[in-house]
């Protein structure tokens, strides 16, 4: 014989639940999962606090709340195409505005002020369509004879100066050599304007040539004839080569016609070794 006994079920209470949200967690019955006095974690209506340059840590067992500072983005207040640049500490995005390089939707970039700066070795591109350097400077021509030789005494007058200006691979220079003594140069050898600040390119059929604008206290030997500026390959000089209506055509000016006091200015651009 067997008895069966039926448990008595559980009473639901059919009042309103007290079933909230809250700050804090409060746990059910042990045989509930969830029970009408129970209150649940949840945000509660106050307002976030502002966000900051860096953020504060919560609790062990909440992840994110209302009073916590979290990294973002300072207030922007130049135009949306202005390029970001980051905080190198807090890693948040800075804003500036008097220095912003701009990139429009039309993808043209426009420099406010300031300056775009180049390394001082340039990193050589092979696209012909990418500017990989830019410099600007100061060059001293020198007068050589065929020895490329600094040390045959020269002298020279105080307004022996030259500027440059190097873009990609151009390099546009002008110049003035004014002499104050040949030293022991070769007279007969011919005239080499050296000192150029960049080596030309080392790369056949690039001759490059140079214009003269003023000569002075010079003997070019032979009336109307021209003086013109011709640079090689691979080369920091340029020579200076005379033609005109004589039946000799082209020949090399010899440091002779140059003169111990004769002094020129002159200017040109080269392709430049890379």
């Amino acid at each position: 014989m067997s008895i069966v006994i039926t448990p008595i079920p559980s009473t639901i209470d059919l009042t309103t639940p007290a079933f909230t949200l809250g700050t804090t967690n409060t746990a059910g019955a042990a045989v509930t999962a969830v029970a009408s006095n129970s209150t649940l974690l949840a945000f509660d209506a106050s307002n976030p606090a502002a966000v900051g340059a860096s953020p504060a840590v919560g609790s062990a067992v909440v992840a994110a709340r209302r009073d916590h500072a979290h990294v973002g983005v300072a207030t922007i207040t130049s135009t949306d195409n202005a390029i970001a640049r980051f905080d190198s500490t807090a890693g948040a995005l800075q804003n500036y505005t008097s220095n912003a390089l701009l990139a429009s939707d039309a993808g043209v970039v426009t420099l406010g002020s300031g300056q775009i700066t180049w390394p001082a070795s340039i990193n050589v591109s092979a696209d012909a369509n990418t500017l990989d350097d830019y410099e600007e400077g100061d060059w001293t021509p020198v007068l050589w004879d065929t020895s490329l030789s600094n040390g045959e005494s020269q002298g020279y007058a105080a307004a022996t100066n030259g500027r440059y200006t190097k873009i990609g691979d151009i390099c546009h220079i002008q110049g003035k050599l004014w002499m104050s003594s040949l030293g022991t140069l070769t007279t007969t050898s011919g005239v080499h304007i050296g000192g150029l600040p960049f080596v030309t390119r080392n790369e056949a059929n690039t001759e490059s040539t140079f214009g003269f604008g003023y000569m002075a206290q010079v003997n070019l030997g032979v009336v109307d004839n021209s003086p013109v500026g011709y640079a090689g390959a691979n080369v920091s000089y340029f020579y200076v080569m005379l033609f005109g209506d004589d039946a000799t055509q082209t020949v090399s000016m010899p440091i002779s016609e140059w003169s111990a006091d004769g002094f020129a200015t002159f200017g040109g651009f080269y392709k430049v070794k890379q």
